[in-house]
């Protein structure tokens, strides 16, 4: 007998004169909505009346995520009022996803580790259908299931909708369901009193990017383009750096409380309780290295005692090694200087706790944190939770669950939010299973009248609507329109070129090129040369990144001009040096020669800078491949031919192809086979990518393989070979 999952209603809703065209759907527990119903009822008429949705409040009785998937499928697929977007409230279960670690933009995690941390949190779960999912447990007495990403599913994330979390906690000390009512009635009263977005502020953490000053430079030029209204007043663009002021945590913590700010943009290092701003001062004067070397040692020393280990032997290797005086270690276990060492540590980051030791309330509408584990709504309490359940004016923070990559377009789309889209919209086009919004995702800012309806284009748009924005429309809708257009399979690589060619604009050109990518012919290739010299840093990092993740060897003298150069961004050096194993090292240096030889190459003492490009190309092209080339022999351990391979999910070694899948088909043993499989999947601009789909579709429907085996294979090809 089958039993109903759902109670589906539409909220008693105060009518209003337009028949909605499109709907949203709020999913919550039971107890959620009657502890909170007035609150919600309140939200869900704001979202029908100021945005004009027709909302759906999904009652969910009985804590299944199969359940709630079904149902928001359901509504999204129907004909009348279908949803485009849904709110997640109260204790609705969280998915943790296995086995999808290649639509995360940086988590790595051994799966042998305890599955709690070895997971990635993710809603995708909920809003992209296109996803196959097989389930295979639950933790008892907690929220948390366990899927795993089936191999005959999308291998890329493309969300039917776009979602939110509102998941209030106990922590604090403060009731969940307060927080809830709190949070929904300060959401409400936004939504009925919108605002333009007027200003924008962003902010660059220790370690992040390299500290790229050009990165920053080129962010703040691109603000202007994806919102226009600002540029006539480039004062409305505020940056704080880490380097201003040590500790910058008061500075960081007053910007965001400014009512006149609508979004914060914020570029650092995370965990789920910590938002990492500075590093230690770095010493300018005889007495401040001095300083800085004496806590090193007390800190490293004080900290081995803690943990019962020999101190004073530490301390005499410290001293040894770095030929120090007895007298600077003296205080090593001194537990009040231990004690100031501690709080010095603590002013340079952001903490949980900071939020009520400080009064700390954040009025920035929208906060964009990208890092680490911030948004890690699964824990009892984390960072971007902090924001929203403040009483300040934070309404939607975008963060991270897991891992999150430097190298990535952290603010693709923000333009759409005073452009005709939503706030999650931006989670729905980062691409990512960790990228969420916490809080409401509905929330928008005013737009002028005749803004398009972003979302309902997406939802029922043909691609002649997409041609006019290219056309006509902001920078910001042109990508959106080349995103669009590409799904739609109505834009090729020779539009896509002279797109990039034509456009004064980075954010158009930028997605040109990630379009490009996957055409996989003569126009992707010089689309990246070009792209490698394009004025934009950003732009430049990207196609260094394809570059090494194509391997093609036409792209070799463009990846060399960059690495030549004596101008080029310390972000893009960075990147050029790990993307060279893509290369063989006599192809590198032979290119390197050709170039540097010309009299066009002006350096100073232009034989040592030979070496030094010599000795960078030697190390970082030849660590890799030789590992790679010790796996496939019987002269490493188990262990080592495990990292080894695992590491090549980072780095292609392309030219080693033909011998890795040679080793897999003839002499891997099952897990090896396994690991292989999964880590070449980690590919798809591989110029090996025909040999590697071939060879996996070939394995994939071989039955003298296992099923575990023949399973990867499966999905290892559709990654190469998604759309």
């Amino acid at each position: 007998m089958k039993k109903k999952l759902f109670t589906v209603t539409a909220a008693l809703l105060t009518v209003v004169s337009m028949a909605a065209r499109d709907g949203f759907a709020i999913v919550i527990d039971p107890q959620s909505y009657r502890e909170a119903r007035t609150e919600v009822d309140a939200y869900a008429r704001a979202v029908e009346e100021v945005h004009n949705l027709k909302v759906y409040i999904v009652e969910d009785r009985w804590g299944v995520p199969d359940s709630i998937r079904h149902c928001l499928e359901r509504l999204h697929r129907q004909k009348q009022e279908p949803i485009v977007g849904a709110v997640f409230v109260g204790d609705i279960p969280v998915v943790m996803v296995r086995d999808g670690q290649h639509m995360t933009s940086a988590f790595k995690m051994n799966q042998t580790m305890p599955r709690f941390e070895s997971s990635v949190p993710s809603d995708r779960f909920y809003d992209d259908f296109g996803l196959k999912f097989r389930y295979l447990d639950r933790d008892e007495g907690k929220p948390y299931f366990y899927y795993s990403v089936a191999p005959d599913g999308d291998q890329r994330t493309h969300p039917d909708l776009y979602s939110g979390r509102i998941r209030p906690t106990d922590a604090g000390g403060t009731s969940r369901y307060q927080k809830l009512r709190a949070y929904l009635t300060k959401a409400t009263q936004a939504k009925r009193q919108p605002r333009p977005v007027d200003q924008l502020f962003f902010f660059s953490g220790h370690g992040y990017i390299s500290e790229s000053k050009v990165a920053r430079l080129d962010e703040k030029a691109v603000f202007m383009e994806h919102f226009p209204e600002l540029k006539d007043n480039v004062n409305r663009i505020g940056y704080l750096d880490h380097s201003d002021v040590n500790p910058v945590k008061e500075r960081l913590m007053n910007e965001l409380m400014r009512p006149d700010l609508d979004v914060a943009v914020l570029h650092h290092h995370g965990y789920w309780d910590t938002q990492y701003l500075n590093g230690v001062d770095r010493p300018y004067t005889v007495r401040d290295a001095k300083t800085y070397i004496m806590r090193n040692i007390r800190e490293h020393v004080y900290a081995a005692h803690k943990r019962g280990k020999n101190a004073d032997s530490l301390k005499a290797q410290l001293l040894e090694r770095f030929d120090l005086p007895e007298s600077w270690a003296a205080d090593c276990l001194n537990d009040s200087l231990a004690r100031q060492d501690s709080l010095l540590d603590a002013a340079t980051d952001l903490h949980l706790e900071d939020f009520q030791v400080y009064g700390y309330q954040p009025n920035t509408p929208v906060v964009i944190i990208d890092a680490c584990f911030c948004g890690s709504f699964h824990q009892d309490d984390c960072i971007a939770n902090e924001y929203i359940f403040q009483p300040g004016g934070t309404i939607a923070v975008l963060a991270n669950t897991v891992n999150s990559l430097q190298d990535k377009w952290s603010d693709r789309f923000i333009g759409l939010l005073s452009q005709g889209g939503c706030v999650g919209d931006m989670a729905r086009f980062s691409t990512f299973l960790e990228s969420h919004v916490i809080g409401d995702p509905t929330y928008r800012f005013a737009t002028a009248k005749g803004t398009p309806d972003i979302d309902h284009l997406i939802l029922s748009g043909k691609a002649a609507d997409w041609h006019r924005l290219l056309k006509s429309g902001t920078p910001e809708q042109q990508t959106l329109a080349i995103d669009r257009l590409q799904q739609l399979g109505a834009i090729g690589s020779a539009e896509l070129l002279d797109i990039y060619r034509q456009s004064p604009y980075a954010i158009v050109r930028m997605q040109a090129m990630r379009s490009i990518v996957d055409c996989h012919d003569q126009n992707t290739i010089e689309l990246l040369g070009l792209a490698a010299q394009d004025a934009n840093e950003l732009i430049q990092r990207f196609a260094v990144k394809f570059i090494g993740q194509s391997g093609d060897p036409q792209l070799l003298p463009a990846l060399m001009t960059l690495s030549i150069a004596n101008n080029t961004s310390d972000r893009v050096v960075f990147d050029a040096g790990q993307v060279m194993p893509a290369f063989r090292k006599d192809d590198l240096l032979s290119e390197f020669a050709r170039q540097f030889d010309t009299p066009a190459v002006q350096y100073v003492r232009k034989d040592s800078v030979r070496r030094v490009i010599e000795r960078a190309i030697s190390v970082n092209s030849t660590k890799i491949a030789r590992d790679i080339e010790a796996c496939l022999t019987d002269t490493v351990s188990a262990k080592e031919r495990r990292l080894s391979l695992r590491s090549t999910r980072n780095v292609a070694v392309h030219h080693l192809v033909p011998q890795i899948l040679d080793y897999l088909q003839q002499k891997a043993d099952e897990d090896t086979k396994l690991l292989i499989i999964e880590a070449l999947g980690w590919h798809p601009l591989s110029c090996q990518r025909q040999l590697i789909g071939e060879t996996m579709q070939k394995i994939s429907a071989d039955v003298r393989y296992s099923q575990a085996v023949r399973d990867e294979a499966l999905k290892t090809y559709n990654r190469l070979y998604a759309k």
